[in-house]
C-alpha cells in the first residue's frame, strides 16, 4: 500500500514538472507493474522505440520535446496537458485501426461498419477504397518484401507499380503489378472487375487462374468460374461516390446492399418464392433512403414502409396501415 502511494506521488510530481524524467525513472522502476502511468505508456505497443535508443533514452527525448519552449508563445505547458493530448490521439487512432500480433508479426486490421466507407493509404502509397461492412488486414513490417493484404467484403484498389500486389480472399486471390480494379467477396461469390491494366485471379481451392483486362468482370460462384462479362469503365467502382448500378443482380443481393449502405433492416412481408429468383437491373445512391427504395421497389411491383431503422417491404396489392 505504501509502495503504491509513493508511485502515485512520483507520477504526480513528474506530470506537474516538479521533478525531471531522470529523477522519476530513479524513483519509479520502468518495469514497475504498479505504475498506472508506465502501464498506459507501455500499451502503445504500435509505436516503436528507435532501434539505437533504450527506453530510458527514449523517455528523456520525450521529456525534452514536451518541455521545449515555443518561440511564438511563452506559456507554461505541463506534461499532463501533453499526456492528455497523446492519450486522446491514441484512442482516436484505435477507433480506426486494430493492431494484432501473430507469430511475432504485427498486423493492421481496418474495418468499416454499416453506412460507412473509408479511404486507406497503404505503406507504398497504393490506395484502398473500402466499402461499408468490409475489412482489410496487412503487415506494415513486411510490406516492402511482400505487398499482400486480406479482404473481406468489397474494395476498389489503385495500385502503385512495383512488385506483385496480392489481394487474398476466402474464394480466390487477385494478383497485379500496377493497376486499378474492384474486388467484391460476399455470400460465397467473388467478383473481380478490372478498370486499368491486367488482373490475374487465382480460384480457390482448384488453383485455376485467369487474366482479365480493362472493362472485364470475372465472377467465381462457389468455386466455379462464370463467363467473363464486359462492364463500362465509367461504372467500375462507382460505389465510391455513393452510386450503385446493377445489371441482372438477384433482388435479395440488392436489398442486402441497401441494408449495408443505410444501416437499416429490411423485413420482407412477401412470399419468399416470389423473390427467390427475381433479378434487378437499375440504380440507387446512398444519399436518400426513400428515393433509393422507390428506385428499387417500384419496377419490381413492391411497396415499402419506413419505421426508424426498419423497412417493411410488401407487394403493391398489400394495403399499408
Amino acid at each position: 500500500m505504501h509502495q503504491n502511494q509513493n508511485i502515485n506521488q512520483h507520477e504526480s510530481q513528474w506530470l506537474n514538472g516538479e521533478i525531471s524524467s531522470e529523477e522519476f525513472l530513479q524513483k519509479a522502476n520502468l518495469n514497475d507493474s504498479e505504475s498506472l502511468l508506465l502501464k498506459s505508456l507501455s500499451k502503445t505497443g504500435g509505436f516503436d522505440v528507435p532501434s539505437k535508443s533504450n527506453k530510458a533514452q527514449a523517455w528523456a527525448q520525450l521529456e525534452k520535446k514536451i518541455t521545449a519552449p515555443k518561440a511564438e508563445k511563452i506559456i507554461p505547458l505541463y506534461r499532463s496537458y501533453w499526456i492528455g493530448i497523446a492519450a486522446s490521439l491514441i484512442l482516436a487512432i484505435g477507433a480506426f485501426f486494430i493492431f494484432k500480433t501473430t507469430g511475432g508479426v504485427q498486423e493492421t486490421i481496418i474495418t468499416t461498419s454499416l453506412a460507412e466507407a473509408r479511404t486507406v493509404y497503404l505503406p507504398d502509397s497504393s490506395v484502398v477504397y473500402l466499402n461499408a461492412g468490409s475489412q482489410i488486414s496487412f503487415s506494415e513490417q513486411e510490406w516492402q518484401e511482400e505487398r499482400t493484404l486480406t479482404l473481406s467484403g468489397e474494395a476498389f484498389f489503385e495500385v502503385i507499380k512495383g512488385s506483385d500486389f496480392t489481394v487474398e480472399t476466402k474464394l480466390g486471390d487477385v494478383v497485379v503489378l500496377g493497376t486499378s480494379f474492384n474486388v467484391k467477396e460476399r455470400n460465397k461469390i467473388l467478383e473481380v472487375t478490372c478498370k486499368t491494366g491486367k488482373v490475374k485471379v487465382i480460384v480457390k481451392p482448384s488453383g485455376e487462374s485467369i487474366v482479365i483486362t480493362p472493362e472485364s468482370k470475372l465472377t467465381v460462384n462457389e468455386g466455379d468460374l462464370e463467363e467473363v462479362l464486359t462492364v463500362p469503365s465509367a461504372f467500375i467502382g462507382n460505389w465510391r461516390t455513393g452510386d450503385f448500378y446493377f445489371e441482372s443482380i438477384l433482388l435479395k443481393d440488392v436489398f442486402e446492399e441497401l441494408e449495408r449502405q443505410y444501416d437499416v433492416k429490411l423485413e420482407l412481408d412477401v412470399n419468399a418464392n416470389v423473390l427467390q429468383d427475381r433479378t434487378y437491373t437499375g440504380y440507387f445512391n446512398n444519399k436518400n433512403l426513400n428515393e433509393a427504395l422507390q428506385l428499387v421497389c417500384n419496377p419490381m411491383g413492391l411497396t415499402y414502409k419506413i419505421e426508424e431503422k426498419k423497412v417493411k417491404i410488401m407487394s403493391r396489392n398489400v394495403q399499408t396501415p
